[in-house]
């Protein structure tokens, strides 16, 4: 993998192979985003369900499994819960829940959730 942090990859391979998850807050093209690291396979499952209940993706649902089963890289990383942190109003991700973000894509990152309150 070109230009990823290797800590970062051991932490979601730990993530992928345990099926524990682990908060974290991350930064993307400046956009700061925190969340729950978890398994490649929760968020798997996660999606093939939303797909399922379509009716026009239904189909696609099988092919999607067989396809994200196949990947056996830590190259990308996924939040459950995610929210957007930077910018005017928090933005919270709805759908699965589930975030999938390429590792060369994170700039920087640190563990635990950043907890923000507007009084």
């Amino acid at each position: 993998m070109t230009n990823s942090d290797k800590l970062l990859e051991r932490i979601v391979k730990r993530v992928n192979q345990s099926n524990d998850s682990l908060d974290i807050t991350i930064t993307v093209g400046g956009t700061l985003i925190t969340g729950r690291l978890t398994s490649r396979a929760a968020w798997l499952r996660s999606s093939i369900e939303v797909l399922d209940q379509v009716d026009g993706m239904k189909g696609f649902a099988g092919e999607f499994a067989t396809e994200g089963g196949s990947l056996d890289t830590e190259d990308a990383l996924h939040l459950a819960e995610g929210k957007v942190v930077f910018g005017a109003e928090p933005l919270v991700f709805a759908g699965t829940g589930f975030l999938r973000v390429p590792l060369v894509k994170v700039d920087s990152w640190a563990i635990g959730r950043v907890d923000i309150r507007r009084d």
